[in-house]
């Protein structure tokens, strides 16, 4: 049945491929090949990014709730059970799907706007039925954290879950990743007990303006893994590469800093696929992609091109660029068009690609390889390598763009 609504979230995955919510909280499994979307649940929170993996949907209901489908095996097939609406979550921090068990911020004060009222949670089924919280961290968490998983000592072990924790709201009052709370520590926390196994804290004025942490696994004289983010302070915006400190069994330390963008409330948007290392730099006011290099402690830049940008200000979606197919796509500063980067031939910029509306946010489908672009009418385009760009509308009726991607 065609969705009578626009799109407010978009995540790669689900039976489909491709995952939309609508602004009346249904939830969507969209077509990669112009059949019509298949709706799969309402009261889903638009404002609260989905979460897939593991064979699972994860989202917030409206009431705060976490509702969860997953692909169960047998003639039974594909099921939905819920946490009770006591569950609370954190409205537009993410969610985080591990094999056994759902990870998520929740609001644990009477006023859900307090900087020290979120903590990261672990939610598991009880014996198939309804999810229910297990575990809880002690540290307060970022109110819009984005929980990732990684693997900081090398464990072989899956990883753990790195998060930006300790908010403050008057330290840095930029305020451009939709609220003023920015984080001063990072923390490093058991899977499954979320017990602190590293940390790290920054110093006053300094702040990590940014909602998640990004997984790298770089050589060169820092092998290992490590994470990519932001910290701002007095001169700006710089990026900041942390990782484990060897000499100390339970330390985070900043590994590696780029220079400062420059100038009080300037601000990067970094983006990487794990091993290059990326950043707009003044997205918001004629942003400039630059790449950058680990050389010992810093991170050295190279400016390639400006017209591009990966935020738009006072949204919490820090990174509309994606890395497809061995190529780096992100928007152009109006956000009408795709500009596709290609590192192997030495960051050569291909043809770019038009879109039919602003684009808002992206989703990589793997699988299709292929990217899915939401444009603010509620608009879902679809490009691919040598492929027409297939607009999906929140209208009765697919249309579709000869647009070359």
């Amino acid at each position: 049945m065609p969705t009578e609504e626009p799109i407010r979230q978009l995540q790669a995955g689900g039976p489909s491929g491709l995952l939309g919510t609508g602004a009346s909280g249904s939830l969507w499994a969209l077509s990669l090949t112009g059949q019509a979307p298949r709706r799969m649940a309402e009261g889903i929170d638009a404002a609260t990014p989905i979460a897939t993996g593991h064979g699972r949907i994860a989202a917030r209901t409206a009431e705060g709730g976490l509702w969860v489908w997953e692909a169960a095996a047998g003639a039974g097939g594909a099921r939905e059970v819920s946490a009770s609406r006591s569950a609370n979550l954190s409205v537009n921090a993410g969610l985080l799907i591990l094999p056994l068990a759902v990870l998520a911020v929740v609001t644990v004060t009477a006023r859900p706007a307090d900087p020290l009222g979120q903590r990261l949670a672990r939610f598991e089924p009880d014996n198939g039925g309804p999810w229910r919280e297990v575990a809880r961290s002690t540290e307060a968490v970022l109110p819009d954290a984005r929980p990732v998983q990684v693997d900081l000592d090398s464990r072989g072990d899956g990883g753990h879950i790195a998060v930006l924790a300790g908010p403050d709201s008057s330290r840095y009052d930029h305020g451009v990743l939709g609220d003023a709370i920015e984080a001063t520590r990072v923390l490093w926390l058991e899977r499954h007990g979320l017990d602190v196994l590293r940390e790290m804290s920054l110093p006053a004025p300094h702040v990590f303006e940014d909602i998640a942490p990004r997984p790298v696994l770089l050589p060169g004289a820092q092998p290992g893994p490590g994470l990519l983010t932001v910290r701002s302070g007095p001169d700006g915006g710089q990026l900041a590469l942390v990782k484990a400190d060897p000499a100390r069994p339970r330390g985070l330390r900043l590994a590696a800093l780029g220079d400062t963008v420059g100038g009080y409330h300037r601000w990067l948007a970094p983006t990487t696929d794990g091993r290059h290392l990326a950043a707009v730099h003044t997205p918001h006011i004629g942003g400039v992609l630059h790449v950058y290099q680990l050389e010992g402690e810093r991170l050295t830049r190279r400016r390639l091109q400006g017209d591009v940008s990966t935020h738009r200000i006072g949204t919490r979606e820090v990174d509309l660029a994606a890395w497809v197919q061995g190529l780096l796509i992100l928007p152009s500063q109006d956000g009408r068009q795709l500009r596709l980067f290609h590192p192997a031939a030495d960051w050569a910029e291909l043809k770019a690609v038009s879109l039919p509306g602003r684009a808002v946010l992206t989703a990589a489908v793997a699988g299709a390889a292929a990217l899915a672009v939401l444009m603010d009418g509620g608009q879902v385009a679809l490009a691919g390598p040598a492929t027409r760009t297939a607009t999906r509308t929140a209208t009765s009726t697919s249309t579709r763009t000869a647009t070359r991607g």
